[in-house]
């Protein structure tokens, strides 16, 4: 099998697991919701409620199960290959 050190130099290392290049704070203004009669509402009766679009939430969340699902597939690749020529040598 396949192991981190098995392709040496040639192995690019973002590839190779998940780096976090930074994090980054959100100051957008929460979404203001009328509702004076809910528990957090502000002496004016409204609401703060978290700047989150769902749609583009589970488009980022498609595109990134998409781009796993890529990743896998090229390793599962790399791994056939890597076997393949393992059995031709053993040959």
């Amino acid at each position: 099998p396949l192991r981190e050190g098995d392709l040496g130099e040639k192995a690019i290392p973002p590839l190779m697991g998940v780096y976090i290049d930074k994090v980054v704070r959100d100051d957008s203004k929460p979404n203001m919701k009328y509702d004076p009669t809910h528990p957090d509402a502000n002496a004016n009766g409204y609401v703060a409620y978290p700047n989150i679009n769902p749609v583009v939430e589970m488009a980022d969340l498609i595109e990134a199960t998409r781009a796993y699902q890529a990743n896998v597939s090229a390793f599962q690749s790399v791994k056939t290959i890597a076997n393949s020529a393992i059995d031709i040598l053993k040959s």
